[in-house]
């Protein structure tokens, strides 16, 4: 008895010849008929797929179930589903959020609207949406942008795309629960975590401290703080330590600044407060780190 392929998202990708796969995370893209008629499902996939039908209509077969999707229907298909496509309209147009399973877990384990869910038994309950005009293009508008910042050169790309990501699940968690989840204060916050960033590359240096951060946005610091972690599911501190981190890393590969010259510039104690951060960090000494980097080159 021949057993049923299992296939990651990287492999559906290069199957299908799709473009823009963010590392192996995730990927979204439009689909017309043409698309959809030569679509190859080579087994049983390892990934979560958000499927929206912008227009036209679309038939799946799913675990032997038959599936119709209409204009404005949302389709979510979970992990292991056995599917495929049997049949489309010719003006059919639709959008696509495949997302690796591990990725798209971790994110909802850090959404506090499915804490204690299990993800498998959430989206059992609603694999297929009807979706008003207004929520439709909701959804729409934040898996286009999606498809935007993976294909757009974008300096806090990942930070970008999980914050996206957020907002399909606070929308999803609106439509299962049937509760208003405040999507409506989502800009604001979007604007907070755009101001952080930018202020966060320009101050690191000397300043690490989140109350410097959050006079600067008018906001407390318990606030700030909350935000940057429900978008982005990240610390305000780690975010902090990186740009640190990468910045020591750039200055050892780059220049012949002796490290207490560059602990002197970031802003550290003394050389030994630097490289014991760094240590922890990287498991290497920043001598260490160097003399590999200069090695290879």
């Amino acid at each position: 008895m021949s057993r049923t392929y299992l296939y990651n998202l990287e492999e559906f990708t290069e199957q299908n010849h799709l473009e823009h796969l963010y590392g192996s995370a995730l990927v979204c893209f439009t689909a017309d008929r043409d698309f959809l008629r030569q679509v190859i499902h080579p087994g049983i996939g390892s990934f979560y797929s958000i499927n929206l039908i912008v227009d036209g209509w679309e038939d799946y077969q799913i675990n032997n179930h038959q599936i119709h999707l209409e204009m404005h229907d949302l389709f979510v298909k979970q992990p292991y589903d056995n599917i495929a496509i049997e049949a489309c309209s010719d003006e059919v147009s639709s959008i696509h959020l495949l997302v690796e399973k591990n990725y798209f877990d971790s994110m909802i384990a850090q959404n506090e609207h499915f804490q204690g869910q299990n993800p498998i038994e959430v989206f059992s309950s609603i694999p297929v949406i009807h979706l008003g005009e207004v929520q439709a293009a909701s959804f729409y508008q934040i898996m286009y942008n999606i498809q935007k910042t993976i294909v757009n050169p974008h300096l806090y790309k990942n930070e970008m795309i999980k914050y996206q990501l957020n907002i399909c699940l606070f929308l999803l968690a609106e439509l299962i629960s049937g509760n208003d989840v405040n999507t409506h204060d989502l800009k604001h916050k979007d604007n907070i975590l755009k101001i952080f960033l930018h202020l966060a590359s320009k101050n690191f240096k000397r300043e690490r401290q989140v109350q410097f951060y959050a006079d600067r946005l008018n906001i407390s610091t318990t606030y700030l703080s909350r935000t940057i972690k429900e978008l982005t599911g990240n610390t305000v501190l780690s975010y902090l330590m990186n740009f640190l981190y990468n910045e020591i890393c750039i200055q050892l590969k780059t220049t012949d600044k002796t490290i207490s010259e560059i602990a002197d510039d970031l802003n550290f104690s003394d050389q030994s407060a630097l490289t014991n951060f760094f240590r922890a960090k990287s498991g290497v000494s920043p001598l260490a780190y160097r003399k590999s980097k200069k090695s290879k080159g």
